[in-house]
C-alpha cells in the first residue's frame, strides 16, 4: 500500500479525530466523531458553546490527529508506519446553505437533543505520517491531491 492509500485508508476507517485548536497563548484539543468526503475534508458537529468552536471564531489554522487506538509495539531497532495521520487544517463553521446531503442526511438521523451546535469543515492543507525508523520517531508528508 503507498503512503496516500494508507492515509486514506486510515480516514476513511476511522470515526474519530483530535482537534487543536488555540486562541492566545491557550491551547485546547477536543475528541470529535467525523464525517469525511471524497476530498477527504472533514465534517463535525458541536455546541456552540465548546472551547474549541469558541478558539475557531478567532483563530481557524488547526492541527488534527486521526489514529488508530492499537499500535505495534516500540523496539529500539523497529521501523514502520504508525496508523494514524496529522494534519495541519483550517477550519470553519458552514451555514445551513453549504450543508453537503451526507451532512444532512446525519442530522436528521442523529436528531440532536443538544443545545444550539454548528457545523464545521476541516479542510486539511498538508497530510503526514508518523513513523518509526530504527527507533526514531519521524514523519513524512504525504501529498494526496
Amino acid at each position: 500500500m503507498t503512503e496516500r492509500e494508507l492515509v486514506e485508508d486510515i480516514l476513511k476507517r476511522n470515526r474519530y479525530l483530535v482537534l487543536s485548536t488555540a486562541q492566545d497563548s491557550s491551547p485546547w484539543v477536543a475528541p470529535l466523531e467525523y464525517m469525511i468526503d471524497e476530498d477527504l475534508n472533514f465534517y463535525f458537529l458541536s455546541t456552540d458553546d465548546s472551547l474549541h468552536v469558541r478558539h475557531l471564531e478567532s483563530n481557524e489554522k488547526v492541527a488534527v490527529a486521526v489514529f488508530e487506538h492499537e499500535q505495534a509495539e516500540y523496539a529500539a531497532d523497529a521501523s514502520f508506519t504508525l496508523n494514524g495521520v496529522q494534519m495541519e487544517a483550517i477550519a470553519r463553521r458552514l451555514t445551513k446553505v453549504e450543508y453537503t446531503p451526507a451532512v444532512r442526511a446525519a442530522i436528521a438521523a442523529l436528531d440532536p437533543p443538544m443545545p444550539p451546535y454548528s457545523v464545521f469543515k476541516i479542510v486539511p492543507q498538508r497530510f503526514y505520517l508518523p513513523k518509526i525508523e530504527h527507533g526514531v520517531n519521524k514523519r513524512s508528508e504525504v501529498r494526496v491531491e
